[in-house]
């Protein structure tokens, strides 16, 4: 059956057929621009939910910015972008540390990696050139062994201390060019550490001041750790005295406001006693190896037997009597500063000011009466709950 054909259209249909068009034209154009609203609102909404998780680390910590008043206060307005806060526990990092937190976060680690961990001033160095030089120097002629040990070691935790205001914009020189020569064409920028690590021969020997939570959950499953613990007042004496002597950071804070700043954790790379805790609970884990300052003072040939075995090194007692000597205080004072750069205030180029005195109780000639009644309390009320033994930690 053939469909009637469609009747022109009259005058008044005309009008009615130009009013339908023009209805409909406007009812498109209107649905166009509510879909356009839609998606300019879906994007606000993706920008602004961009922002908020751009405040939260790969690790699942969050943080936010010091403001003005903050830094000035805590003796920390000395970097180019600041301060943050590292929560839920309050962790003070540059204001550049989320973006290497996040680097650090992925970094393809590998199976034979051994990482120093430490709180600042906790013997990290000494321990960094004692596993080195196990693993890399056993027989003491390793050429290597004459550079300078933040390069042949790389601290994965240092790539935000770049941000100093007094270093102008870019790392000190022996350690760029280290970058330069190690990793052409790429951007220090992106992490000068990381990236050197990124192409550092095995077995590495990396350095970190990092709390075990801000890396991946299953990080001491794929590689060793080797922790060590300081009597929290010699730390507090040693970390004040050595960024007094960074030219680059300016310090104003007198020794006691250091030390209360200590106790109420207001000082940069966080809380002294979170950190330790984080390593001393998992100290049973097989690739965690931890040990305290003082222990290491007291019988260091102890406990390079006890690394011999953690880190598989097999090496004799008459190499590890050699190793002692070689990584005693003395020796490596006398080796020079652990970097080439003279970012050190001295009076004289020949002294070295990184290696100050290596010496256990030497807060007994720096607190009062009433601060020593403080800390002591502190560290009780910190161990409490704890099977920690830190009693020579204590005052007589």
């Amino acid at each position: 059956m053939k469909r009637a054909p469609r009747a022109a259209c009259t005058a008044a249909t005309q009008d009615q057929c130009s009013l339908s068009v023009e209805s409909n034209c406007l009812y498109r154009e209107a649905g166009s621009r509510v879909v356009k609203i839609l998606k300019a609102l879906q994007t606000l909404k993706g920008t602004i939910k961009l922002i908020e998780m751009s405040k939260q680390l790969l690790s699942g910590h969050t943080y936010e910015e010091l403001k003005e008043e903050e830094l000035k206060a805590l003796d920390l307005d000395h970097f180019d972008h600041g301060v943050v806060r590292i929560q839920p526990e309050g962790w003070l990092y540059p204001g550049t540390a989320p973006i290497y937190l996040d680097r650090l976060y992925n970094m393809e680690f590998r199976s034979d990696d051994v990482i120093v961990k430490t709180f600042p001033k906790c013997g990290t160095t000494w321990m960094q050139e004692i596993v080195w030089t196990m693993l890399h120097n056993p027989n003491l002629d390793n050429p290597k062994g004459d550079e300078f040990l933040w390069i042949r070691s790389e601290d994965i935790s240092l790539d935000m201390m770049f941000d100093l205001k007094l270093l102008k914009g870019q790392p000190p020189n022996y350690y760029l060019k280290k970058f330069n020569e190690a990793c052409p064409g790429k951007k220090w920028e992106e992490g000068l550490s990381l990236q050197l690590a990124e192409v550092a021969k095995s077995p590495r020997v990396l350095k970190s001041h990092f709390y075990l939570s801000l890396y991946p959950d299953d990080i001491l499953d794929r590689i060793k750790v080797v922790y060590v613990a300081r009597n929290p007042k010699d730390m507090i004496i040693s970390y004040f005295y050595f960024f007094e002597a960074l030219k680059p950071f300016p310090m104003v804070s007198t020794m006691e406001d250091t030390q209360k700043r200590l106790i109420d954790g207001q000082i940069l790379y966080g809380q002294y006693w979170p950190h330790v805790k984080q390593a001393w609970q998992k100290r049973h884990h097989p690739n965690l190896h931890f040990v305290f300052y003082e222990d290491m003072k007291a019988d260091i040939m102890s406990e390079l037997r006890k690394l011999n075995e953690f880190l598989g090194t097999q090496l004799s007692e008459e190499k590890l009597e050699a190793i002692a000597q070689y990584t005693s205080f003395s020796s490596m004072k006398a080796r020079g500063e652990p970097l080439q750069d003279d970012i050190f205030h001295k009076e004289n180029k020949r002294d070295v000011t990184f290696f100050r005195k290596g010496k256990m109780g030497d807060w007994k000639n720096h607190f009062t009466p009433e601060l020593q009644k403080k800390m002591d309390h502190w560290i009780k009320e910190n161990i409490a709950d704890t099977d920690l033994n830190l009693k020579w930690a204590l005052a007589e």
